[in-house]
Formats: C-alpha cells, structure tokens, sequence
C-alpha cells in the first residue's frame, strides 16, 4: 500500500465516522467489558441468586466458579482455611451466635469464633494435654478456650478477657 492509498482510506474512514456521527438516532457507549473465569476462561455471567447477585461461569456445571459482585465486576471472596486441616471455613449461625465452622465436618469438628464477619484471628496458645493449640469458643455460660482437636482432647481453659487463665499448679 502506497502513502496515498492510505490516506486515502484515512480519509473515506473519516468520512465514515463523520456521517455516522451525524445520523439522529446514532449512540456511542463504552465497549461492554466481558470478564473470564479464571478456572476454565469460559466467560462470567452476573446471575441473580438466592443471596443477591454474583458472577457464575457460563460453563456451569462443567466449571463451577462463582464469584461476589462488588459494584458490577466479580471478586472472588477471600477464603478462610481450618487452622487444623486447612480445609475451607464456613460461617454457620446457631441460635442466633455466629461462628466459623470446618467445612470437612464431621471429620473435622473445629470451630472458631466469629470477628465481625471474619474468623477470629486466634494467637496459637499451646494445649498441654496433647501439643495442639487452643481457639478461643463461646458456650451458653460464655467464653472458653478448647483444644482444636476436640473431641479426640477435651482439654479446656477459662477465658480471662480474651486470653486463656492458665490452671494454678496446686
């Protein structure tokens, strides 16, 4: 293609764009942004469900990701693992006390208390019975501290303002 000829077809685009331009009922708007699953790259689709809107991927069931939906894009929420067998957290609601559960129950019976919507971030305290390490619970007399391997050791300590009373050596 010689210069001219691109100039040319410059110019006819030009004149392309300026009558579309000038047509009454012409509309210009952003280009639609389209997102990829990140597992498959099949493409998200915002779909409405039992909790609200999210992104789901158009593949399902195939691909069974989904994503949150923050102000139109998919965000993926942030996971909380078991702190004992790293499976994925579940927020559970039992008589109106929220708590954070293993979701490999019944293999797993940890449960960790609920921090405004997060589990609790719980300092490792060593269980002297057995090696593990004791989370921090809440029971219908208050807060406790239990062994994370509970029911295999049902050591347990009072709470003191958020931290484990340690027994008094008698």
């Amino acid at each position: 293609m010689t210069e001219k000829d691109i100039k040319k077809n410059t110019h006819s685009v030009s004149n392309w764009e300026q009558e579309f331009l000038e047509q009454g009922d012409a509309h210009i708007t952003l280009a639609k942004v389209r997102y990829r699953c990140p597992k498959c790259e099949s493409l998200l689709v915002l779909k409405d469900g039992a909790n609200g809107a999210f992104w789901g991927c158009e593949s399902y069931p195939v691909c069974n990701y989904t994503a949150n939906d923050e102000a139109g894009k998919p965000v993926r929420a942030k996971r909380y693992l078991c702190p004992a067998c790293q499976a994925p957290l579940r927020k559970k609601t039992f008589k109106g006390n929220s708590f954070w559960g293993c979701s490999n129950y019944p293999d797993c019976k940890v449960t960790v208390e609920d921090d405004n919507g997060v589990p609790s971030s719980t300092k490792k305290y060593p269980c002297r019975a057995c090696g593990h390490y004791l989370v921090r619970k809440k029971s219908k007399n208050g807060y406790f501290w239990g062994c994370i391997t509970y029911p295999n050791c049902t050591n347990t300590l009072n709470d003191n303002k958020g931290l484990p009373e340690l027994k008094k050596k008698r």
